[in-house]
């Protein structure tokens, strides 16, 4: 059988859609999966529950992760995840406060990035969680500030910054109860963001 030109475009062009297909299943097994362990942690949360919210089969989330323990590393381990960027650090140290305050309040507020964070706070009950939690909010919150921060204690001041990113976010919003946190107005956003700075700012310069 001769093959034509127009056939092999059509082969090329269906299996272009066949990966854009898979790559966008993957992409939503991941989201499902780290809101379901964003507010149930990870021992409560099973396979068939992920792939329920996908509207697919649990075998079908084997073959893309392989288990649920493969899952829940690709999304704490995501670039999703809270994190100091280089641009939050460069910039005048008196005003670093306010600038880190903006990052954070950008990140918890947005329910379609802050289950990672969320998840890994609720799942400290996986194999090494604790250890996983600690590489993760050192990683990428502790070293970053370490390295801009002043002072024999600097490393201490990264750790109450980070603890207030997550702290606040996490209890004082009540994030931690219920992931999906309500909207807030911009009053009361731009409040957060002046008040969650002078609170860092104090840590920052003492």
């Amino acid at each position: 059988m001769r093959v034509t030109r127009g056939s092999e475009q059509g082969n090329e062009d269906n299996a272009s859609r066949a990966k854009k297909t898979s790559d966008q299943t993957r992409r939503d097994l991941l989201i499902a999966a780290g809101r379901r362990f964003a507010r149930a942690g990870y021992s409560a949360v099973r396979l068939k529950d992920i792939a329920d919210d996908v509207g697919v089969t649990a075998p079908l989330v084997i073959r893309y992760f392989g288990s649920k323990e493969a899952i829940f590393r690709e999304i704490i381990t995501a670039q999703t995840g809270l994190e100091i960027e280089a641009a939050d650090l460069d910039g005048p140290i008196e005003s670093l406060g306010i600038r880190l305050a903006r990052t954070f309040v950008a990140y918890w507020v947005d329910r379609d990035i802050n289950y990672p964070a969320i998840a890994l706070i609720r799942s400290l009950d996986f194999e090494d969680g604790k250890e996983l939690f600690e590489a993760q909010f050192t990683k990428r919150l502790v070293e970053p500030l370490a390295r801009v921060l002043a002072g024999p204690d600097r490393k201490l001041k990264a750790r109450l910054i980070a603890s207030q990113a997550m702290g606040v976010f996490l209890f004082g919003l009540g994030t931690i109860l219920e992931p999906d946190v309500r909207t807030l107005s911009d009053r009361e956003l731009s409040r957060l963001v002046t008040l969650h700075g002078a609170a860092l700012q104090a840590i920052i310069d003492t």
